[in-house]
């Protein structure tokens, strides 16, 4: 006599809901269309979890000195204070970048076939700082092309800007596919605007001294 077929392979079937004992979903997702899976913990594994994710709760209460009701908000106010921090520090990085002797982060402005070319590396300045810095230095210059370029982490963020006045005679995307391969990376952008990223730090400043001989070229047409 045969058994059934679930007595011979039970898998993760229960006789009542009494026998899972305390149970807590830990993780969702979906698998498909209209289809979620759940995972979840029981018995004691499941008890082990709501005690470690209980005594995490005690130490984020004790670290931010408020009671339990009160740590949401608090955590919600330290990120708020903190994206306004490094809103602050990356304006003043670009500030000082802008304010400092033009060859103190090894940049220049050099004439190149009547037009002014802006270049600079500066240090520890993410995308969003680079473009501001960008737009500062065209606006300083009225009439060019400015070539960016920061390292951080061992990788290289490149930005190049052209005034609206020359993107028919130059183009920003032009420019930092060309220079981009020198720190070993690559990127590209509309006319007045680009961006490209670099895993080669240590050739920053052969990439900028490349970018005259790129516009000059691209200038020639």
């Amino acid at each position: 006599m045969h058994q059934p077929e679930d007595e011979r392979n039970p898998g993760t079937h229960v006789a009542a809901t009494g026998d899972i004992g305390f149970f807590a979903i830990v993780a969702e997702s979906g698998v498909a269309a209209g289809v979620r899976r759940i995972e979840a913990l029981t018995g004691r594994g499941a008890v082990e979890w709501a005690q470690h994710q209980r005594a995490a709760l005690a130490r984020i209460v004790a670290a931010l000195h408020v009671s339990e009701a009160q740590a949401a908000d608090a955590i919600e106010r330290l990120q708020s204070e903190n994206k306004r921090f490094a809103r602050e520090i990356s304006q003043l990085k670009t500030r000082l970048a802008m304010g400092g002797p033009a060859d103190a982060d090894g940049g220049e402005v050099v004439e190149v076939s009547g037009v002014k070319l802006a270049r600079r590396s500066v240090s520890g300045l993410d995308k969003d700082a680079l473009r501001g810095l960008a737009d500062s230095l065209k606006d300083k210059i009225k009439s060019g092309v400015v070539v960016l370029a920061s390292a951080a982490d061992g990788k290289v963020q490149i930005v190049v800007a052209v005034t609206s006045d020359l993107t028919n005679r130059i183009k920003a995307g032009q420019i930092v596919k060309e220079i981009a391969p020198i720190v070993g990376g690559g990127g590209g952008g509309r006319p007045d605007f680009a961006e490209a990223g670099g895993r080669q730090p240590d050739k920053i400043q052969e990439m900028l001294d490349a970018s005259r001989t790129v516009v000059e070229r691209l200038l020639a047409g």
